[in-house]
């Protein structure tokens, strides 16, 4: 891996994913706009299944780039390199997610005519709410890596003596305790202990290391991928209340083989230089800041526009189409401003 600066298939990931999360992101805004859910269930039912094939792999995959990148022992990586690396998440959190933050609280609290201000009040309300990570719901991408980051000078060193077995033994045991657990606590309403205080970011970090260098797609990681793919989507076929949706999400681990899965189909299908095509390079290259910022665009849909005169595939294919290229601009301009070029 170190002898070749760019990975192609690694850009097509991070491009492909973008979109997924933007498209996932769509329907999400729309589903909780009010009066849309209520007025179109059947519709809102079929996406809600759809939806977990089509993007709840991106993020687990981005994490498991991350752990292929970072833990690999040929790369250099000292501690400062490590904390330019913590410093830039805590940068766009200080400042896009504060920026957030800021904007949350105020939707939250209109004045007695209905009017919204901000006041000193909601400054110390919002940043308060940014140290206690209760920041826009997709930000957790962000407090996720900066943690990881904390404890890469601490697992690269394991990565690096580990055998392939003990490796293989510290993701399974990963995503057990960290993963596996939380969901036996959200399904069945117990609170088994986890024993380690982190979270299943850790095995997909450590995952994506592993697959990168152990694993190839064959049949049992199919099979694998495609049973945990039908048992996230179960809730959601079945509309089991509170699960519907919940059991899905990367922090409960279910989607972990289905994102193995990906992340090596992705190796076999798209190992092709990306700088023929410029369109997916340039989302590679503006991935990391199509994540952040599109979610605004939904959220002005719904609070500012008279969303009930579309119809809701037209509503979400606009949602997609203005969160992709608005996201673009708007990460190409900060890029211009001091501080942000290099962590955008």
């Amino acid at each position: 891996m170190t002898g070749k600066r760019t990975i192609d298939w690694f850009e097509w990931a991070r491009a492909l994913g973008a979109l997924a999360i933007v498209a996932l992101h769509a329907m999400r805004a729309t589903e909780l706009a009010p009066g849309l859910a209520a007025a179109h269930p059947s519709l809102f039912w079929v996406e809600g299944i759809v939806q977990i094939p089509l993007a709840r792999w991106a993020v687990p995959v981005f994490f498991m780039m991350s752990g292929a990148l970072i833990l690999d022992p040929g790369r250099e990586m000292p501690l400062r390199k490590v904390g330019r690396y913590i410093w830039r998440m805590a940068f766009i959190l200080l400042t896009v997610g504060f920026a957030f933050c800021l904007m949350e609280t105020v939707a939250k609290n209109p004045g007695p005519t209905g009017a919204y201000a901000l006041t000193p009040p909601m400054v110390g309300t919002a940043f308060l709410h940014l140290l206690q990570g209760k920041s826009w719901d997709h930000l957790w991408y962000l407090y996720a890596l900066m943690g990881l980051y904390l404890l890469t000078p601490v697992l690269r060193p394991f990565v690096r003596d580990a055998s392939r077995r003990e490796l293989g033994l510290a993701v399974l045991l990963a995503w057990v305790l960290l993963a596996l657990v939380p969901a036996a606590n959200l399904v069945l309403g117990v609170r088994l202990y986890r024993f380690v205080m982190l979270d299943a970011s850790v095995a997909y970090y450590l995952a994506g290391y592993y697959a990168y260098n152990y694993l190839a797609l064959d049949w049992r990681i199919v099979a694998a991928g495609l049973a945990s793919l039908a048992l996230a989507c179960l809730p959601n076929v079945l509309s089991l209340g509170s699960l519907a949706g919940a059991l899905s999400l990367p922090q409960y681990g279910i989607i972990m083989p289905y994102a193995l899965l990906v992340f090596l189909l992705l190796r076999r299908v798209l190992d092709v230089p990306v700088d023929r095509h410029p369109v997916a390079r340039a989302l590679a290259r503006d991935s990391f800041g199509i994540y952040l910022i599109h979610p605004l665009f939904g959220h002005l849909a719904i609070w500012f526009f008279d969303y009930r005169a579309l119809s809701v595939p037209a509503l979400q294919t606009g949602i997609f189409a203005v969160g992709v290229l608005g996201s673009v601009v708007l990460t190409r301009a900060l890029r211009l401003l001091p501080g942000f070029r290099d962590k955008i």
